[in-house]
C-alpha cells in the first residue's frame, strides 16, 4: 500500500515532466519550421528580385536592386552572394567607358547609381569577406553618402567627376583608375592602391593616406592641403601645381617625384627620400632642398 501510495504521488509529477518535454519538442519543431519556412520564403524573394535586374523597364530593375537590399538586411547569410550579383550588375550595365570626353561632368544611369549607393551604404560586419568588385566600371559623376567601401576593387574604374567625400576606402585597389575632379575630400584612404592612378585635379583636402601606394600617380593640380601622406609611396609621381599646404609627408618616399610648382607651404617633410625629386627653387616657394645624399635638410 505504501509503494502504491508512493506511485500514485509520483504520477502528477511525472506528467507534468512528460508534457514540458513534449512542448519542448514541438516548440523545437514548429521553430525549425518557421526558418526553414523563412529561408524558402528569402530564395523566392532573391530569384524574383535577380529576374527584375534584367527587365528592359528601369522601375523595374529598381525594384529588384531595392528587393536585394531589404534582403541584405533580413538574412545575414546572403550578403556575401547579394554583394556579388549587384557587382556584376554594375560591371555588366556600366563598363569602362573607352575614349569617353574627358572635360564633361555626366550624370550616372539612376540604376548603376543606386546599385552603387546600396553596396556602399550596406552595414559591412555582416559580409567582412565580401568582396565589392567594380573594377573597370563606369562610375563617372556616381554620388555617395560617406561610402564604405574598405578594400573594394575599384583598378581601372573610372571615377571622374564623381563625390565621395568622406568616403572610407581604406585599403581598397585603385589601380590605374581615373579620378579626375572627383571628390575624396575628408576621406579615409589608408593602405589604399593608387599606382598608376590619374588624380589630376582631384580634391583629397584632409584626407588619411597614410602608407598609400602612389607609385606613378597622376597628382597635378590635385588638392592635398592638410592631408596625411605619412610613409606613401610617391615615387615617380607626378604632383606638378598640386597644393600640398599644410600636408603631413613624413617618411614619404618620394624617389623620382615631380613637385615643381607645387605649394609646399607648411608642409611636414620630415624624414621624405628626396632622390632625385624635382622641386621649385627655394626662393620662390620655401621648402627644403634636398643635400647632396638625397636626404631632407629641414
Amino acid at each position: 500500500m505504501q509503494w502504491l501510495g508512493l506511485a500514485a504521488a509520483t504520477l502528477p509529477g511525472l506528467a507534468a515532466v512528460a508534457a514540458v518535454l513534449f512542448t519542448w519538442v514541438t516548440v523545437g519543431q514548429t521553430k525549425e519550421e518557421i526558418r526553414l519556412a523563412e529561408h524558402g520564403q528569402i530564395t523566392n524573394r532573391f530569384n524574383v528580385a535577380v529576374q527584375h535586374l534584367g527587365s528592359e523597364s528601369l522601375d523595374v530593375r529598381l525594384g529588384g536592386i531595392y528587393a536585394l537590399q531589404r534582403i541584405m538586411q533580413d538574412s545575414t547569410r546572403d550578403h556575401p552572394t547579394i554583394v556579388s550579383v549587384l557587382s556584376a550588375y554594375v560591371r555588366e550595365h556600366a563598363p569602362d567607358p573607352k575614349g569617353a570626353p574627358t572635360d564633361v561632368s555626366p550624370r550616372p544611369s539612376t540604376d548603376i547609381q543606386v546599385a552603387v549607393s546600396v553596396l556602399a551604404g550596406r552595414n559591412p560586419g555582416p559580409d567582412a569577406n565580401a568582396l565589392v568588385d567594380l573594377q573597370s566600371s563606369d562610375l563617372r559623376g556616381v554620388r555617395l553618402d560617406q561610402p564604405h567601401l574598405v578594400g573594394a576593387d575599384l583598378a581601372y574604374a573610372d571615377l571622374r567627376f564623381a563625390v565621395w567625400s568622406h568616403a572610407n576606402l581604406s585599403k581598397a585597389r585603385l589601380v590605374q583608375a581615373s579620378l579626375t575632379s572627383a571628390d575624396l575630400a575628408d576621406s579615409q584612404l589608408r593602405e589604399v592602391n593608387l599606382s598608376g592612378s590619374t588624380l589630376s585635379g582631384t580634391r583629397l583636402m584632409r584626407s588619411d593616406l597614410r602608407r598609400a601606394d602612389l607609385t606613378g600617380a597622376e597628382l597635378d593640380d590635385a588638392r592635398l592641403t592638410g592631408a596625411n601622406l605619412t610613409r606613401a609611396n610617391l615615387t615617380n609621381a607626378n604632383l606638378k601645381g598640386a597644393d600640398l599646404a599644410g600636408a603631413d609627408l613624413q617618411g614619404a618616399n618620394l624617389t623620382d617625384a615631380d613637385l615643381t610648382h607645387a605649394n609646399l607651404a607648411g608642409a611636414n617633410l620630415r624624414g621624405t627620400n628626396q632622390t632625385r625629386t624635382k622641386f621649385t627653387t627655394e626662393e620662390d616657394w620655401s621648402i627644403p632642398v634636398p643635400d647632396a645624399t638625397g636626404s631632407s635638410a629641414g
